[in-house]
């Protein structure tokens, strides 16, 4: 009996080891990691995108920067200049904290995701109240050698 109960415990942890080891080293632990990776970057790449502070402006906007990718990247680059000339004069304040986020397509092969972020938004400037709303933001992104990038990220309908 000790005999048999031996061989079924070997069994169990023998068959324990393969199922850890297919779960962990297999195509499908792989693309679920690729796939969780996407989805904290596009929370990432929203948040940058939708924060900047008057402390901090031109670290800000680098950090928006270095999470695009093109088409998007260039139309950033072109308003750049613009946009924190106004951010200066209004003094403006904008913090986005992320809220939740899912993928909405992936397709590991071509290193493409799409997602949907839903971020909570603090605004205020010197001339205006502050507000606060949640905002959903569609992200298209491809994976660079750098990490995943926006080449589109725009908000949705339906925003409070």
């Amino acid at each position: 009996m000790l005999a048999v109960l031996t061989v079924l415990a070997l069994a169990a942890a023998v068959a324990s080891g393969v199922y850890w080891w297919s779960g962990t080293q297999s195509d499908n632990a792989s693309a679920a990691a690729m796939r969780d990776e996407a989805t904290d970057a596009a929370e990432q790449i929203v948040v940058n995108i939708n924060t900047v502070r008057p402390s901090t402006l031109d670290a800000d906007l680098g950090a928006a920067e270095s999470s695009l990718t093109e088409p998007m990247l260039g139309e950033y680059k072109r308003v750049r200049q613009q946009f924190a000339e106004n951010l200066r004069q209004s003094q403006a304040e904008v913090v986005a904290t992320p809220v939740s986020a899912a993928l909405t397509a992936f397709d590991p092969e071509r290193a493409t995701a799409s997602a949907i972020v839903a971020i909570d938004v603090n605004a205020r400037s010197a001339t205006a109240q502050p507000q606060s709303k949640q905002q959903l933001f569609l992200v298209e992104m491809i994976r660079t050698p750098d990490g995943w990038k926006a080449a589109k990220a725009t908000p949705s309908t339906g925003q409070q």
